[in-house]
């Protein structure tokens, strides 16, 4: 099972011969009364939960009194903060007839959860009184010697899946949340100082960036900034005295401060993190009883050369960068990570590590990290890491978050566990007969990985996969084994409902990869006869899907991405436009200046394959970084084009903007050339809004050559300044029709 002491007797029945036991219900009956103090919410909420369960499992509960003498009792006692109770640790022990159960924080309530898992054998699988399961006892016994001690492997805790919407799956698991624990969580320094209240008359308190006050960073090495900051605590503790930690950190950006004062700690220190860190001592030294917390991320990822971190401030290192098919610690692509956080814990003596497990850009796709999770929290764990941040999908269902939230919550308890009999447990008891197929399926998705060197990024896309593991053969593999799953639980709606949250995944990935394809095979359109038409089976599957992810949990389907709802109406825009016919795919192409790599798309065929990009500028655009797209069509001869039609992607938040200039011209020799249509950008006024930019020429004319040409930005808008990015241009297609 899942704990080091094991409490393995349920009932009579299962007595080994000769060991003494504790009998706490006998068909029916029980002499035991229940022992805590009445004016501790703690142990009145601890109570409750021993006294609940019993009954439901045994139809008895026990009486609860305050005090008294008693020899058939389980006694519930709050214990300080010591090195033998860290907090939320506990001990269940039997002495003579009674159970004492003593912790500290809410270790007791902890203890009492411990009580239904492993004494009366009840499982919380996920969210809801429907995934509670509890079984019906007519003995209740304990062994005589029974003696428990537990404690947390790390300080704070946080699985960040929907499970953080039932306080008693929290509970059940002794996990956190970040409203419960930090009075001011994450990026915080728009926070402190509003720019919309400070900056305009006070401009000096901002960074000095790319040559100018800009309302992006603190000042660090102004007083005032430390002085308000300080001031700002100080409100903020006494509107809010019970919250543990404290943060003191960047806004999700770069642009540090290179002021003169800055630079010279920036220098010293090898980089923003030098500033940072020096400003956050000095307020945390106002604050000696206080915790606060900062974050290495960003400018910051990297430790300082010289100085320490003080020792009321735990700093929060990000592993954004790692792909996830390995475990943490042996992920290649975490080899950074793996370099900063050991030079962060040379400097600070708390740090937590803010992990991550689920696609970010494609919540439902399959993200195949199971068998990797209990060895990168033991990584962690032997690394000193003292609290873990562990990220899904938070409120929205991602890939498998049942099972991932449930063997995350177990490890993050205690990583000695073993990842494989969690997941045995879960899927048996989750899945019932159909977990023999749950289990295959989730063997098959990690057996159709691609090699060492390929990425499972959080950041990733299932079109990127489609040669791999999420190729058409793969995913009719894991089609058949789903549908047997579904076979095994008819019968049964609450499993039918958990197996076709998993076909959900599957269902994505299709669709997805089907605006990939377009009119070809796998894609949305089919021909019949001389005209397009939508896919049958597309249209059934988006209808389902639609309506299946509303049912079941689905808010959205990426990082503050798209809802059902919204996913529904971007695919009656798809059907509505159709196929359009492209005369471009007839021609020679030539490009001068090559597309991002990074991007491939379809290749040059992206240009011409009649497929319109969407919203999404990793698949079906390409892309160009700081050069411009130079593209001739040449056909063998004169060909009539009645019009040019081409989109341009704006995502200011990936830095793509639309060109700067636009010229097409046009040649009936291919030796003179014509323009035709010059379009240029005179300003890019700040704007995140996420659109596709037209752009149309009437030419109603025979012409042998077409040359395309659109020169990005000369350089990064002020509002959009990045000192190592350069401007972006996407294009998805170039109609000639």
């Amino acid at each position: 099972m899942m704990w080091k002491f094991m409490l393995c007797l349920l009932s009579m029945v299962t007595i080994v011969q000769g060991k003494e036991r504790i009998t706490l219900v006998d068909q029916g009956k029980t002499d035991y009364v229940i022992q805590a103090d009445a004016n501790d919410p703690v142990l009145q909420k601890a109570a409750a939960v021993i006294n609940t369960f019993t009954k439901e499992s045994t139809g008895v509960d026990f009486a609860i009194q305050a005090k008294g003498e008693v020899t058939h009792a389980i006694i519930l006692e709050k214990s300080s903060i010591t090195n033998m109770f860290p907090e939320d640790s506990y001990s269940i022990q039997a002495v003579g007839k009674n159970i004492y159960i003593e912790g500290s924080g809410k270790g007791v309530l902890f203890a009492a959860y411990r009580y239904v898992r492993d004494i009366i054998g009840g499982r919380k699988w996920y969210v809801g009184k429907e995934n509670t399961s509890v079984p019906k006892l007519t003995f209740l016994t304990v062994d005589s010697d029974l003696k428990i001690y537990s404690k947390p492997n790390f300080e704070f805790r946080e699985v960040y899946f929907p499970v953080e919407l039932d306080q008693e799956y929290m509970d059940w698991y002794g996990l956190h949340n970040l409203e419960e624990r930090w009075g001011d969580w994450g990026h915080t320094f728009s926070k402190i100082l509003p720019p919309s209240v400070y900056f305009k008359e006070h401009p000096e308190y901002y960074s000095l960036y790319d040559g100018k006050r800009q309302p992006i960073q603190l000042c660090l090495s102004n007083e005032d900034v430390f002085n308000l900051t300080v001031a700002y605590f100080k409100r903020r503790i006494s509107e809010n005295p019970t919250a543990t930690y404290w943060s003191i950190a960047a806004n999700d950006d770069i642009g540090s401060c290179t002021c003169d004062r800055c630079q010279a700690i920036d220098k010293r220190e090898g980089g923003a993190q030098g500033s940072l860190i020096h400003f956050v001592n000095r307020v945390a030294a106002q604050f000696p009883d206080k915790k606060f917390t900062t974050l290495a991320y960003l400018e910051s990822a990297n430790a300082p050369t010289h100085l320490k971190v003080a020792d009321n401030v735990s700093v929060i290192l990000s592993n954004i960068d790692a792909f996830r098919k390995n475990d943490i610690g042996s992920e290649p692509s975490a080899a950074t990570f793996r370099r900063q956080l050991g030079a962060w814990k040379a400097k600070a003596k708390h740090v937590f590590v803010w992990d991550y497990l689920t696609q970010f850009t494609n919540y439902l796709a399959p993200f195949p990290i199971q068998g990797t999770m209990q060895e990168s929290l033991q990584y962690l764990k032997t690394q000193g890491v003292e609290g873990v941040f562990l990220q899904g999908g938070g409120a929205t269902y991602s890939d498998m978050a049942e099972l991932n939230a449930y063997i995350l919550a177990n490890l993050a308890w205690d990583t000695t566990l073993s990842e494989e009999q969690l997941t045995n447990e879960f899927i048996e008891g989750y899945y019932g007969k159909a977990g023999p197929f749950i289990k295959a399926y989730l063997a098959e998705r990690r057996n159709h990985l691609p090699g060492p060197s390929s990425a499972l990024s959080i950041y990733g896309n299932p079109i990127d996969n489609r040669h791999d593991f999420l190729s058409p053969e793969a995913m009719d593999k894991y089609s058949t084994l789903l549908e047997k799953a579904e076979i095994a639980s008819e019968g049964n709606p609450l499993v039918e409902s958990r197996v076709r949250r998993i076909g959900l995944g599957l269902d994505y990935t299709y669709l997805q990869q089907a605006r990939f394809y377009g009119p070809h095979q796998h894609g949305i359109f089919e021909q019949e006869g001389e005209r397009w038409v939508v896919r049958q089976k597309v249209s059934r599957k988006v209808t389902q899907f639609v309506e299946d992810a509303k049912k079941l949990d689905v808010i959205e389907l990426a990082e503050a991405g798209a809802s059902p709802d919204s996913y529904a109406k971007e695919w009656s825009e798809i059907f509505k436009a159709g196929v359009r016919a492209n005369k471009a795919s007839e021609a020679n192409i030539k490009l001068r200046y090559p597309f991002d790599p990074s991007f491939p798309a379809n290749g040059l065929k992206t240009l011409t394959d009649s497929v319109p990009g969407y919203m999404d500028y990793s698949y079906n655009w390409l892309l160009w970084n700081g050069e411009p797209m130079d593209i001739t069509f040449d056909f063998e001869q004169e060909r009539r084009i009645d019009t040019i039609t081409l989109n341009f992607l704006k995502d200011a938040r990936h830095w793509i903007f639309p060109p700067k200039e636009i010229r097409i011209s046009v040649s009936k020799n291919g030796k003179d050339f014509q323009d035709v249509f010059l379009s240029k950008l005179e300003s890019v006024e700040e704007d995140y809004t996420l659109d596709k930019i037209p752009y149309q020429v009437l030419l109603n004319d025979s012409v042998k050559v077409i040359r395309v040409y659109a020169a990005p930005l000369a350089k990064l808008p002020e509002w959009r300044y990045h000192p190592k990015r350069k401007p972006l241009i996407a294009c998805d297609e170039i109609w000639l029709n």
